[in-house]
């Protein structure tokens, strides 16, 4: 559904009737942090939802947003606020991908942000937490790493079992019709759809071997069990 400008004033007018608790319920549960930045770009307040609590982001208070990402996020943050975003009230910003210095992460802290603006110059940046994200992208590539070199040296026939000769084709497949679509289709597209292709293949694989213990199956993927039940009703995966 697509709100117009009229639809989302009034939604927000109902909204302003409900207290401030619920306020922040639907806040929390529409982001995983959010942060008050003041006109001077210096961070004034923030609140953690439930995926964020192991976020320290105290030491944040007080300090220049630009302070806290990279050079790699300076433009990012000018984009952010940018001309097409000043416009009071009701604008915001697109999303944009920033990586945080937090207290508490080993790495850098990637979230995805949008700010919305307000007409006292403040700003609230809202955020998603990437950083499961970022592992999964982390465990494709590997995946993608291992079928290439399967590709690449493929074992043995003998020396496969025939589920290993069955996964192994279908690896193979996977790779070679990547490469055959070089060229003709772009190359994110391609990416995306041999991602999807390999997490389907990932979490098949993982149910055959916990014996489609669902709890298990999490485990060996490292994601938690919901995500994973949501996964498997997107790709029509059987329990069993």
């Amino acid at each position: 559904m697509t709100l117009s400008p009229h639809d989302l004033a009034r939604v927000t007018q109902c909204m302003a009737a409900f207290p401030a608790d619920v306020i922040g319920q639907i806040v929390l549960a529409s982001s995983d942090l959010c942060l008050l930045v003041g006109a001077d770009l210096k961070v004034v307040d923030y609140v953690a939802g439930y995926g964020a609590r192991d976020i320290d982001c105290a030491p944040w208070q007080g300090q220049s947003l630009r302070a806290l990402v990279g050079p790699e996020g300076q433009s990012k943050i000018d984009q952010l606020w940018s001309a097409r975003s000043q416009v009071p009230t009701s604008a915001q910003s697109g999303w944009r991908h920033l990586n945080f210095r937090a207290h508490g992460v080993q790495t850098e802290l990637p979230l995805l942000v949008q700010r919305i603006g307000a007409r006292d110059g403040r700003s609230v940046l809202v955020c998603r937490d990437l950083r499961p994200t970022v592992q999964m992208q982390q465990q494709f590539n590997r995946a993608i790493l291992e079928i290439e070199r399967g590709y690449l040296q493929p074992p043995p026939a003998a020396a496969q079992a025939p589920a290993a000769k069955e996964h192994s084709a279908q690896a193979r497949a996977l790779v070679q019709q990547a490469f055959d679509d070089l060229g003709a289709q772009p190359l994110a597209q391609i990416v995306q759809r041999s991602a999807l292709a390999l997490e389907e293949m990932c979490i098949r694989k993982a149910l055959s071997r916990s014996g489609y213990d669902m709890a298990q199956a999490a485990r060996v993927l490292d994601m938690d069990a919901d995500d994973l039940a949501q996964r498997m009703v997107f790709f029509n995966v059987n329990r069993a």
